[in-house]
């Protein structure tokens, strides 16, 4: 396990590496255009900058800022639960199948979109932890996506029980995006 309360678990990157190539050549193969993966993974190192510094302070930092980073790979990338197990340990493994909502990689579904809600809402604590970092990220991020607020505020009052100080820096966030 690293040293810094605020670091990933070792191994990370390079797994992300091996997954970010390995779904970049998928999507090459496909006859049609997607957002391209590299941009994506931009965003996502740009949400999980975010991420990382309102989880910095906690004991568990290094699981959360790990898992969180699984959780967004797992967008673009199906990971399996064995896989992430051998990789960074049973802690890392189930708070990822915790965090992660089948409407993640499949949005426009509106019945996926409530039951991610609702599997949110009954998620461990830790979970929804992550959920709130990964939303704050998201939303100092791409401020300006105004669509987006009341997706976000039903989700943030999903996992609202997963860090009250942070909760309420994502609802003030929020507040302030719709100005």
């Amino acid at each position: 396990m690293s040293s810094s309360p605020a670091a990933p678990i070792e191994g990370l990157m390079p797994f992300l590496d091996i997954h970010y190539a390995r779904a970049e050549r998928a999507q090459s193969t496909l006859p049609f255009e997607f957002i391209p993966i590299d941009s994506l993974r931009e965003d996502h190192q740009a949400i999980l900058a975010h991420a990382r510094r309102a989880l910095s302070h906690r004991r568990d930092a290094d699981t959360l800022i790990t898992a969180a980073a699984l959780v967004l790979l797992a967008d673009v990338a199906p990971l399996e639960h064995g896989e992430l197990t051998d990789a960074f340990g049973e802690d890392v493994a189930t708070l990822v199948a915790s965090a992660a909502t089948p409407f993640d990689r499949d949005c426009g579904d509106a019945i996926l979109w409530e039951a991610s809600l609702r599997q949110l809402a009954e998620a461990p604590q830790q979970a929804q932890c992550l959920r709130l970092a990964l939303l704050l990220g998201q939303i100092m991020h791409s401020p300006d996506a105004l669509g987006h607020l009341p997706f976000w505020a039903r989700e943030a009052e999903a996992v609202k029980a997963g860090d009250p100080a942070l909760w309420r820096q994502v609802m003030e966030r929020l507040e302030a995006a719709a100005g």
